[in-house]
């Protein structure tokens, strides 16, 4: 019996785990590399994340949203963080947060449909797929697993049909349970909201953890708060799959009060990279605590960026590129790629990207998981340096 075969022949029986005494029910093979994916729901502003607040035109185009040099946390000479990612400097200093500037997709729509759908798949604009950029991915390098090869908590993906966003396709174990309190309260699927692929059906109604794992690392006290719990949760009892998809989105579940900032984006913004940044740092302690830390990845990601110039409403509309968070024990931390250019255009739009999003991919893909990505995009990538060996 291979390796493949001996883990799916589990995938049938429930699993139980007692409070934290190290990974139960786990082989060494399950307790390997977490991908952690963070959807910044509706498109972040990274000029107001990160901010370029000697540059000239930047005041000149945000004359409301400039946020002042005296307020930021200094990064370099010209450009510092949004004192709302305050929690994430830790990690920062330890060099371990890679900023991923210019990142995005090198055709947009400006709609979040479309655009949204070509993140999940890896497509470019004319190219139309059925499965996700992680359904091609695993399928092609699988990763050890027990019963699941995704959880997703939070919204995920509009569509009726195929609901699962990077995991489409209907060939991977997925389960996506829109409230991960109903997953903390009981610890197990049945009985949650939730979606489930085909493949998944075994697991829908046998994946259970008995006793929740004790942790001393204190979470927020939200859906993404309680997201990121369950994530440590389930690898410290040894039976976190692979893949691990939060959504980030505003508390009353509006988009435009968190990433979309198309209005009052002052009243809104720093709420949502305050959460983002508390979570994570909420995420590394308990991953550190469990022993972890070195074997989990965290990238967030959006469908695209905010345009360099404020509109009418005091916000940002659609833009183009982007800039993302790489974070892990094992991440080269710092500045990658080139810090958005501020060009003065019509308040939809902005810069291309320099860097194509489907070279982060490439990087999970062959640099995380140790595989191949030849055959999972339309080209070959070349994968960005942020990992140590």
């Amino acid at each position: 019996m291979n390796r493949r075969d001996f883990i799916t022949a589990f995938a049938s029986l429930p699993l139980i785990c007692s409070p934290w005494s190290g990974p139960i029910f786990a082989s060494t093979d399950a307790a390997q590399k977490l991908l952690v994916l963070i959807y910044l729901k509706g498109g972040n502003d990274a000029y107001n994340t990160f901010v370029p607040h000697t540059n000239g035109k930047y005041k000149k185009l945000r004359p409301t949203l400039a946020l002042r040099g005296e307020d930021l946390i200094q990064v370099t000479d010209t450009h510092g963080f949004h004192p709302s990612l305050k929690a994430l400097m830790p990690a920062w200093g330890a060099s371990e947060v890679a900023l991923v500037q210019g990142i995005g997709q090198q055709e947009i729509t400006n709609q979040h449909y479309r655009d949204l759908e070509m993140q999940f798949t890896g497509a470019s604009l004319n190219e139309y797929l059925d499965t996700g950029w992680i359904t091609r991915a695993l399928l092609k390098n699988p990763q050890p697993a027990l019963q699941l090869d995704a959880i997703a908590f939070d919204d995920l993906d509009i569509r009726e049909a195929d609901p699962m966003g990077p995991f489409r396709g209907q060939k991977l174990r997925v389960v996506q349970m829109q409230h991960p309190s109903e997953w903390l309260a009981q610890h197990r699927i049945i009985g949650t909201k939730h979606v489930a692929t085909r493949p998944a059906e075994a697991a829908e109604k046998n994946f259970i953890q008995q006793d929740a794992v004790t942790l001393k690392t204190r979470f927020p006290t939200d859906a993404f708060g309680d997201a990121l719990k369950a994530t440590v949760q389930l690898a410290a009892a040894g039976i976190a799959p692979p893949v691990i998809h939060i959504t980030l989105n505003a508390l009353d579940g509006d988009q435009h009060h968190a990433f979309d900032t198309h209005w009052a984006q002052l009243k809104y913004h720093g709420t949502a990279l305050a959460r983002l940044a508390t979570g994570i740092a909420a995420l590394r302690t308990g991953m550190i605590e469990i022993g972890r830390w070195n074997e989990t990845l965290v990238a967030t990601y959006d469908e695209f960026g905010r345009s360099p110039k404020e509109n009418i409403d005091n916000g940002t509309h659609h833009g183009w590129a982007s800039a993302q968070f790489i974070v892990g024990g094992r991440v080269k931390g710092g500045l990658h790629g080139e810090a958005l250019p501020v060009v003065d255009v019509f308040s939809l739009d902005g810069p291309p990207p320099v860097i194509d999003y489907r070279q982060l991919h490439t990087t999970i893909i062959e640099n995380w998981w140790g595989g191949s990505a030849n055959g999972v995009f339309d080209r070959r990538f070349k994968p960005l340096d942020l990992l140590k060996a």
